[in-house]
């Protein structure tokens, strides 16, 4: 899977990008690989030795045990790219990678991350974060997940940090993407979610302690509402044919969905797989502002309860159980919510 850039709209690109948010602190790009003859395996251990640390026979049980373990097989997958790598752990997560102040860092934004995912989701295992020094590395780490453009990626258990992206990234960018990141490895489950929901939930809890207006995340979004009003219908005209699709629906589907429309039409349907590839930033916002439409409305515990029960079931099922909403239904609200909201902000 592979998760938003992040790398200048929303507010957190680098200082200048958004003077309404002045804390605009970014780390140098990562170091080149130090290649090193005779020192590898030297170094490698040493990350090991530092991965295998923990507490004495005598003294409970380490909690991050788990991870540390995960963290092991990680060098081990690629043991070369570790050369004079260091360790962090963070609360709920163990880190791997350099340069030191970076991995640092980044072990303290998933500290205050995990206290986020905490507080939305409920209890979960953590998270092993893997820091490469360059893009190619964190390709070869990602695969088959593509990582060109991102600030970071979340694999099953390991969230792969995008070193030159994310050093784009103000302060607040990176507690963003750091916090998005651990979120989709907390609620990942058995069953693939609609993307709208996937990125959506992300991008909620991530967004949820940032202090940044509607305006400014969804900023790429607005835009494209002001270059064309009319595009995906408007408040009080939910059921009109949509742009982009043939009477508003496409064969079986429900009228007002959007569905079928071109994936470069806004709000014409909460936004698909075809939607993050045409146009991502817009796309990820559309699915922001369609999973904070549901907080506010039916509250936090329902967008959670929604979340895991589309883990269990059709996401259409989860939402008539858990909302009471068709999809259509919840389209046409989101819809007129998002030009609502766009137009007070």
């Amino acid at each position: 899977m592979a998760f938003p850039r992040y790398d200048a709209p929303h507010g957190l690109g680098p200082a200048g990008a958004a003077p309404a948010h002045p804390v605009r602190q970014a780390l140098a790009s990562a170091e080149g690989l130090v290649r090193t003859r005779g020192g590898r395996s030297a170094s490698v251990a040493v990350v090991l030795a530092a991965l295998l640390a923990g507490t004495a026979a005598a003294a409970p049980p380490d909690p991050l045990s788990p991870l540390l373990s995960q963290a092991r097989v990680a060098v081990r997958e690629q043991p070369g790219m570790w050369t004079g790598a260091s360790v962090a752990r963070g609360e709920r997560a163990v880190v791997v990678g350099a340069p030191r102040r970076l991995v640092a860092e980044v072990a303290r934004l998933a500290g205050r991350a995990d206290r986020t995912v905490t507080r939305v989701w409920g209890e979960h295992g953590g998270a092993v974060i893997l820091v490469p020094r360059t893009e190619e590395q964190a390709a070869v780490l990602a695969a088959p997940a593509v990582v060109g453009g991102l600030a970071a990626v979340a694999t099953g258990d390991r969230v792969i940090v995008q070193p030159a992206a994310f050093a784009r990234l103000s302060a607040i960018g990176r507690q963003v993407v750091v916090t998005h990141e651990l979120t989709h490895v907390a609620a990942s489950g058995p069953r693939t979610v609609p993307m709208w929901l996937l990125e959506g939930f992300a991008d909620y809890v991530g967004y949820l302690d940032s202090g940044l207006p509607v305006h400014v995340v969804a900023a790429e979004l607005a835009a494209e509402l002001a270059a064309d009003p009319r595009a995906g219908g408007g408040a009080g005209a939910e059921g009109a044919p949509q742009a982009g699709t043939e009477a508003g629906t496409a064969p079986g589907a429900e009228a007002g969905t959007g569905a079928g429309a071109a994936a470069g039409t806004p709000l014409a349907r909460l936004p698909e797989p075809a939607d993050f590839a045409a146009r991502p930033a817009q796309a990820y916002e559309e699915a922001w502002l369609a999973c904070r439409y549901i907080a506010a409305r039916f509250g936090e515990r329902r967008l959670v309860a929604l979340y895991r029960a589309a883990l269990r079931e059709d996401a259409d099922a989860a939402l008539r159980n858990v909302l009471g909403l068709t999809t259509a239904e919840l389209t046409r609200l989101w819809r007129s919510s998002v030009r609502a909201e766009l137009a007070r902000s």
